[in-house]
């Protein structure tokens, strides 16, 4: 059974006929998008041999031959309609898009930090279409986004926040303002820093305004 957060980036997914499944370690992104038909081929990429090899033990052996595992850093050279980057931070996986020989028309990310830098990536090219905040131990922001020429405007909200967040917020992403908000009257206890007040007034003004 997939963990909460795994399920998540595997509903995100749209069909496609190639998914790399970039930084694969375990491999069930990629596994999972085969059994469900969500990808005719599964391209398993990682920087690490030991990870390729677990991803190639976890696949089961009717699906070995719509799969490749791909020893590198990133999308490179690999051509792919989809690309499902996740678990890495956010300027790593910045870097494998300004990297790639040819972007993908659709990504599916996971960025553990520097969400904000990822959102503004995207706006250059992509059209952000799932933009949320889930709670599976901690939070996470899974984004599926699709190539559009002029890319999209994201305001200065939904930079910070997501713009699935804000269209329509969930319980868990309630439930990580109101950490975010608890989290920073804590800092401002300790020392009055005031980019911390910013960032707790932003918060604040959320919290109020998803209420309405």
């Amino acid at each position: 059974m997939l963990t909460k957060r795994l399920e998540k980036l595997v509903s995100v997914i749209p069909c496609s006929d190639t998914l790399a499944d970039v930084g694969c370690d375990h491999g069930y992104v990629g596994i999972e998008a085969l059994k469900r038909g969500l990808a005719n081929r599964v391209v398993f990429v990682d920087v690490s041999d030991e990870c390729l090899a677990k991803a190639r033990r976890n696949c089961p052996e009717g699906l070995l031959a719509r799969a490749s595992f791909v020893c590198q850093d990133g999308i490179g050279r690999i051509r792919t309609n989809t690309a499902a980057i996740c678990g890495m931070g956010g300027l790593e996986i910045i870097s494998i898009l300004d990297n790639a020989e040819a972007l993908p028309d659709a990504l599916v990310l996971q960025p553990m930090r520097n969400v904000r830098d990822v959102r503004e990536r995207l706006a250059r090219s992509y059209d952000i279409v799932v933009d949320d905040k889930i709670s599976d131990g901690k939070f996470y922001d899974v984004i599926a986004a699709v190539k559009c020429d002029g890319g999209c405007k994201l305001t200065e909200a939904e930079l910070e926040f997501g713009r699935g967040n804000l269209a329509e917020p969930s319980a868990d992403f309630r439930a990580y303002l109101e950490n975010e908000r608890t989290k920073l009257i804590g800092i401002l206890e300790r020392c009055n820093a005031s980019e911390v007040s910013d960032r707790l007034n932003f918060v604040c003004k959320i919290m109020e305004e998803i209420r309405r």
